[in-house]
Protein backbone atom coordinates (compact mmCIF):
# COMPACT_ATOMS: atom_id res chain seq x y z
CA UNK A 1 0.00 0.00 0.00
CA UNK A 2 1.34 3.45 -1.07
CA UNK A 3 2.27 5.55 2.00
CA UNK A 4 0.36 8.60 2.29
CA UNK A 5 1.75 12.08 3.11
CA UNK A 6 -0.47 13.01 5.79
CA UNK A 7 0.66 9.58 7.26
CA UNK A 8 4.35 9.91 6.59
CA UNK A 9 6.52 11.97 9.27
CA UNK A 10 9.45 13.84 8.47
CA UNK A 11 11.76 15.58 11.17
CA UNK A 12 14.59 17.64 11.37
CA UNK A 13 17.44 16.71 14.00
CA UNK A 14 20.56 19.13 14.97
CA UNK A 15 23.47 18.24 16.79
CA UNK A 16 26.59 19.26 17.59
CA UNK A 17 30.29 17.74 17.19
CA UNK A 18 32.75 17.69 20.15
CA UNK A 19 35.50 20.15 18.69
CA UNK A 20 38.76 17.86 17.59
CA UNK A 21 36.11 14.68 17.16
CA UNK A 22 34.83 15.74 13.75
CA UNK A 23 36.49 12.55 11.71
CA UNK A 24 35.73 9.86 14.54
CA UNK A 25 32.36 11.48 14.52
CA UNK A 26 31.67 11.72 10.50
CA UNK A 27 32.63 7.88 9.95
CA UNK A 28 30.40 6.67 12.66
CA UNK A 29 27.64 8.67 11.18
CA UNK A 30 28.70 7.24 7.70
CA UNK A 31 28.52 3.59 9.59
CA UNK A 32 25.16 4.82 10.93
CA UNK A 33 23.21 6.02 8.08
CA UNK A 34 24.16 2.56 5.93
CA UNK A 35 22.66 0.43 9.21
CA UNK A 36 19.73 2.13 9.31
CA UNK A 37 19.14 1.48 5.57
CA UNK A 38 19.80 -1.75 5.35
CA UNK A 39 17.60 -2.98 8.99
CA UNK A 40 15.30 -0.42 9.06
CA UNK A 41 12.74 -0.54 5.80
CA UNK A 42 10.21 1.81 7.42
CA UNK A 43 12.60 4.55 7.52
CA UNK A 44 11.80 6.08 3.99
CA UNK A 45 14.87 8.65 3.83
CA UNK A 46 17.87 9.24 6.25
CA UNK A 47 20.47 12.37 5.13
CA UNK A 48 22.69 13.28 7.57
CA UNK A 49 24.20 16.59 6.50
CA UNK A 50 26.96 18.83 7.52
CA UNK A 51 27.11 22.19 6.36
CA UNK A 52 28.23 23.26 2.55
CA UNK A 53 31.49 24.73 2.32
CA UNK A 54 32.25 23.78 -1.06
CA UNK A 55 31.86 26.77 -3.34
CA UNK A 56 32.37 30.04 -1.42
CA UNK A 57 29.91 31.88 -3.31
CA UNK A 58 27.50 30.07 -1.27
CA UNK A 59 27.36 31.62 2.26
CA UNK A 60 24.84 30.55 5.14
CA UNK A 61 22.91 33.34 6.85
CA UNK A 62 23.30 33.60 9.88
CA UNK A 63 26.66 31.88 9.27
CA UNK A 64 26.67 28.15 10.30
CA UNK A 65 28.97 26.69 13.43
CA UNK A 66 31.04 24.37 11.22
CA UNK A 67 30.25 21.32 14.06
CA UNK A 68 26.78 21.29 12.73
CA UNK A 69 25.07 17.82 11.58
CA UNK A 70 21.63 18.21 10.15
CA UNK A 71 19.47 15.11 9.82
CA UNK A 72 16.72 15.35 7.70
CA UNK A 73 14.85 12.04 8.21
CA UNK A 74 11.27 10.50 7.05
CA UNK A 75 9.35 7.41 8.25
CA UNK A 76 6.56 5.65 7.25
CA UNK A 77 4.72 6.72 10.36
CA UNK A 78 4.96 7.69 13.67
CA UNK A 79 4.84 3.93 14.74
CA UNK A 80 8.25 3.30 12.50
CA UNK A 81 9.90 6.25 14.07
CA UNK A 82 9.61 5.34 17.51
CA UNK A 83 10.92 1.85 16.40
CA UNK A 84 13.85 3.53 14.94
CA UNK A 85 14.72 5.92 17.78
CA UNK A 86 13.98 2.53 20.62
CA UNK A 87 15.27 0.19 18.35
CA UNK A 88 19.03 -1.29 18.10
CA UNK A 89 20.82 0.90 15.67
CA UNK A 90 20.36 4.10 16.93
CA UNK A 91 20.34 2.99 20.86
CA UNK A 92 23.63 1.36 19.77
CA UNK A 93 24.78 4.19 17.90
CA UNK A 94 24.36 6.62 20.98
CA UNK A 95 25.93 4.31 23.64
CA UNK A 96 28.95 3.70 21.41
CA UNK A 97 29.64 7.23 19.74
CA UNK A 98 27.18 9.54 21.82
CA UNK A 99 30.20 11.37 23.75
CA UNK A 100 31.63 12.95 19.93
CA UNK A 101 28.88 15.00 20.30
CA UNK A 102 27.54 18.15 22.52
CA UNK A 103 26.01 16.66 25.17
CA UNK A 104 22.27 17.43 26.31
CA UNK A 105 22.98 15.05 29.67
CA UNK A 106 22.13 11.34 30.67
CA UNK A 107 24.78 10.66 28.03
CA UNK A 108 22.42 11.78 25.57
CA UNK A 109 23.78 14.45 22.44
CA UNK A 110 21.87 17.66 22.58
CA UNK A 111 19.86 17.72 19.96
CA UNK A 112 16.68 20.53 18.37
CA UNK A 113 13.97 18.34 17.02
CA UNK A 114 11.30 19.30 14.84
CA UNK A 115 8.69 16.94 13.40
CA UNK A 116 7.16 17.72 9.82
CA UNK A 117 4.31 16.65 8.04
CA UNK A 118 5.70 16.65 4.06
CA UNK A 119 3.01 18.21 1.36
CA UNK A 120 4.57 18.11 -1.26
CA UNK A 121 7.69 17.43 -2.79
CA UNK A 122 10.11 14.35 -3.58
CA UNK A 123 13.60 12.57 -2.70
CA UNK A 124 15.19 11.57 -5.96
CA UNK A 125 16.91 7.81 -6.23
CA UNK A 126 20.33 7.73 -5.17
CA UNK A 127 22.40 7.97 -8.35
CA UNK A 128 24.21 4.50 -10.08
CA UNK A 129 27.65 4.66 -9.21
CA UNK A 130 30.13 5.42 -12.50
CA UNK A 131 31.93 2.60 -13.78
CA UNK A 132 35.55 3.51 -14.23
CA UNK A 133 36.04 5.05 -17.46
CA UNK A 134 38.56 2.31 -19.05
CA UNK A 135 35.27 0.19 -18.65
CA UNK A 136 32.99 2.06 -20.14
CA UNK A 137 31.94 0.85 -23.60
CA UNK A 138 29.14 2.76 -25.69
CA UNK A 139 27.07 0.00 -27.54
CA UNK A 140 27.09 -2.14 -25.19
CA UNK A 141 23.54 -3.33 -24.54
CA UNK A 142 20.81 -5.64 -23.01
CA UNK A 143 22.35 -5.14 -19.18
CA UNK A 144 20.77 -7.35 -16.29
CA UNK A 145 16.63 -6.43 -16.32
CA UNK A 146 15.47 -8.78 -13.46
CA UNK A 147 16.88 -11.31 -11.50
CA UNK A 148 14.87 -14.11 -9.77
CA UNK A 149 15.47 -16.22 -6.20
CA UNK A 150 13.22 -19.74 -6.17
CA UNK A 151 13.08 -20.40 -2.84
CA UNK A 152 11.56 -23.73 -1.22
CA UNK A 153 10.49 -21.91 1.31
CA UNK A 154 9.31 -18.00 0.35
CA UNK A 155 8.36 -17.01 3.12
CA UNK A 156 11.63 -17.41 4.94
CA UNK A 157 13.52 -15.71 2.16
CA UNK A 158 10.97 -12.73 1.75
CA UNK A 159 11.25 -12.31 5.26
CA UNK A 160 15.10 -12.30 5.24
CA UNK A 161 15.33 -9.94 2.42
CA UNK A 162 13.23 -7.43 3.95
CA UNK A 163 15.15 -7.22 7.05
CA UNK A 164 18.44 -7.32 5.28
CA UNK A 165 17.12 -4.95 2.26
CA UNK A 166 14.54 -3.02 3.24
CA UNK A 167 12.50 -5.44 0.52
CA UNK A 168 8.83 -4.91 0.01
CA UNK A 169 7.13 -7.26 -2.69
CA UNK A 170 3.80 -7.49 -4.72
CA UNK A 171 2.37 -10.40 -5.50
CA UNK A 172 1.83 -11.60 -9.75
CA UNK A 173 0.99 -15.00 -10.68
CA UNK A 174 0.60 -18.30 -8.85
CA UNK A 175 1.85 -15.76 -5.45
CA UNK A 176 5.52 -15.32 -7.27
CA UNK A 177 6.87 -11.97 -5.03
CA UNK A 178 8.02 -9.19 -6.77
CA UNK A 179 10.36 -6.79 -5.49
CA UNK A 180 10.37 -3.93 -8.32
CA UNK A 181 13.30 -0.56 -7.93
CA UNK A 182 13.47 2.13 -8.94
CA UNK A 183 16.65 2.48 -11.00
CA UNK A 184 18.06 6.39 -12.14
CA UNK A 185 19.95 6.64 -15.46
CA UNK A 186 23.26 5.13 -14.81
CA UNK A 187 25.90 2.70 -16.31
CA UNK A 188 25.02 -0.97 -15.85
CA UNK A 189 27.82 -3.46 -14.95
CA UNK A 190 27.87 -7.27 -16.33
CA UNK A 191 30.86 -9.34 -16.72
CA UNK A 192 31.97 -12.86 -17.79
CA UNK A 193 34.92 -14.43 -16.04
CA UNK A 194 37.13 -17.52 -15.74
CA UNK A 195 35.73 -20.23 -12.92
CA UNK A 196 38.24 -21.06 -10.42
CA UNK A 197 36.43 -23.39 -7.59
CA UNK A 198 39.32 -22.77 -5.53
CA UNK A 199 38.63 -18.62 -5.58
CA UNK A 200 35.45 -17.55 -2.87
CA UNK A 201 33.10 -16.13 -5.77
CA UNK A 202 34.29 -18.13 -8.83
CA UNK A 203 32.20 -21.12 -8.30
CA UNK A 204 30.76 -21.93 -11.82
CA UNK A 205 27.59 -20.49 -12.26
CA UNK A 206 25.39 -17.36 -12.20
CA UNK A 207 25.58 -14.56 -9.56
CA UNK A 208 24.17 -11.20 -9.21
CA UNK A 209 24.96 -8.03 -7.07
CA UNK A 210 22.99 -5.67 -4.90
CA UNK A 211 24.15 -2.21 -4.38
CA UNK A 212 25.19 -0.99 -0.60
CA UNK A 213 26.51 1.67 0.68
CA UNK A 214 28.79 -0.25 3.67
CA UNK A 215 29.57 -3.84 2.71
CA UNK A 216 30.38 -4.22 6.52
CA UNK A 217 27.10 -2.76 7.75
CA UNK A 218 25.56 -5.33 5.23
CA UNK A 219 26.87 -7.87 5.90
CA UNK A 220 26.56 -7.29 9.92
CA UNK A 221 22.54 -7.18 8.73
CA UNK A 222 22.72 -10.17 6.71
CA UNK A 223 24.42 -11.97 9.91
CA UNK A 224 21.31 -10.64 12.33
CA UNK A 225 19.18 -12.18 9.84
CA UNK A 226 20.39 -15.45 10.03
CA UNK A 227 22.56 -15.45 6.61
CA UNK A 228 26.14 -16.04 6.51
CA UNK A 229 28.97 -14.55 5.32
CA UNK A 230 30.97 -16.05 2.39
CA UNK A 231 33.19 -13.76 0.84
CA UNK A 232 34.54 -11.04 3.26
CA UNK A 233 34.80 -7.71 1.66
CA UNK A 234 37.09 -7.63 -0.85
CA UNK A 235 38.45 -5.06 -4.11
CA UNK A 236 39.27 -5.36 -8.05
CA UNK A 237 39.59 -2.74 -10.99
CA UNK A 238 37.99 -0.49 -8.98
CA UNK A 239 35.23 -1.96 -7.11
CA UNK A 240 34.27 -3.04 -3.61
CA UNK A 241 32.71 -6.11 -3.14
CA UNK A 242 31.66 -9.05 -0.37
CA UNK A 243 29.06 -12.22 -1.07
CA UNK A 244 27.01 -13.57 1.45
CA UNK A 245 24.94 -17.11 1.32
CA UNK A 246 20.97 -16.42 2.07
CA UNK A 247 19.08 -18.83 4.88
CA UNK A 248 18.64 -21.47 1.89
CA UNK A 249 22.15 -21.33 0.71
CA UNK A 250 21.49 -18.83 -2.34
CA UNK A 251 24.84 -16.86 -2.61
CA UNK A 252 24.25 -13.95 -3.41
CA UNK A 253 26.61 -10.37 -3.93
CA UNK A 254 27.20 -7.02 -2.84
CA UNK A 255 28.60 -3.84 -4.90
CA UNK A 256 29.76 -1.21 -2.45
CA UNK A 257 28.53 2.12 -3.74
CA UNK A 258 31.38 4.97 -4.39
CA UNK A 259 32.26 7.36 -1.98
CA UNK A 260 29.37 10.03 -1.76
CA UNK A 261 27.23 8.41 -4.32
Amino acid sequence: MQTTLAAAVSLTSTWFIRPGCESEALAALERLAAQVEAQEPDTLAYQIHTPFTADARLQAQPPTDPLTVLFIETYRDADAFLAHVDGPVFTGFVREHGALFVGGGGGQPFMLVSFLARRAGFVRGAPVPAMPAQDTAAGNRHPCGMFEIIAKQQGVLMDFYTKVFGWRYRRGTEGFAYARFDVPGGAALGGIGQADPSMPGYAPGRSFYLLVPDLRAALAAVEAAGGTCTMAPASADGYAFAMFADPEGNVVGLLESPAGQ
